[in-house]
């Protein structure tokens, strides 16, 4: 029977230095642009990663868009789900041209409510006196997601905005997005834009491919649960979102 991890990447696989600092059996997994180790793997998370290596078809299913995936230090040899779901790489790192097609044609649906968020929280980044960072996430030429983060790592800060987003878009003032807020992320995400969709689509191909399938989601925060719930399993680190806020263990 095929196996199958579909894993999320960031304090999952590995961790930013900035939640944890690395001690000297650390070993930095992801890098900044300038090439400057941001994210690293504790002992057992190396030992897990080599068994899942050793054990399964691992397949990264991330918010990370392509260039920050490159950034990642593991050798993938299978798909790989970009994006929130919005793009798939064939195990050659190209991307899937239909996937690519579907989400071009959606994306152009929901691009201007995207700039809408992005101005309506710049205005209350600038009335609350915050020092938010605010951008559109695009990828392949494909805008999909919003993303603000606190450019100090104030977590309070996100949190409030967070909070600000969430009454805007329940009272109708905004268009209807996902609100993904995480310590220093805040995301919002068009209800397309779905890893539970590529998470599917992936798993019906290896099911033409082999028949019989067993399939494992690994993923630590709220957003991760659509498509962690879409698998046979569920794996979640201890310490993480889930873990603290839908399973009650403490963090």
């Amino acid at each position: 029977m095929k196996k199958i991890l579909f894993a999320d990447l960031d304090d999952t696989l590995f961790q930013s230095h900035r939640k944890s600092n690395p001690a000297d059996n650390w070993i930095p997994l992801a890098y900044l642009a300038d090439g400057a180790p941001i994210s690293y793997a504790n002992p057992q998370q190396q030992a897990a990663l080599q068994m899942f290596q050793r054990e399964m078809t691992l397949i990264p299913v991330t918010a990370r868009n392509h260039d920050a995936f490159k950034r990642v230090r593991i050798p993938f040899v299978a798909e790989a789900v970009l994006n929130y779901g919005g793009i798939i790489l064939n195990a050659d790192g190209t991307p899937d041209e239909a996937w690519l097609a579907s989400s071009q044609e959606l994306a152009r649906q929901s691009e201007s409510d995207l700039h809408a968020w992005i101005e309506a929280i710049s205005l209350e980044n600038d009335r609350l006196q915050l020092d938010l960072g605010v951008r559109l996430i695009s990828d392949f030429a494909v805008p999909f997601y919003v993303v603000a983060k606190s450019k100090s790592g104030n977590a309070a800060s996100v949190a409030t905005v967070a909070e600000f987003c969430v009454r805007a878009r329940d009272n109708g003032n905004l268009p209807d997005v996902f609100i993904h807020a995480n310590t220093n992320n805040l995301a919002l995400i068009p209800r397309w834009l779905d890893r539970r969709n590529a998470v599917a689509f992936l798993r019906e191909r290896y099911e033409d491919q082999h028949r019989e399938v067993l399939t494992f989601g690994m993923g630590d925060s709220l957003v991760d649960l659509n498509f962690v719930a879409a698998c046979d399993y569920m794996i979640v680190p201890s310490g993480s979102q889930i873990a603290g806020q839908r399973l009650g263990a403490a963090q």
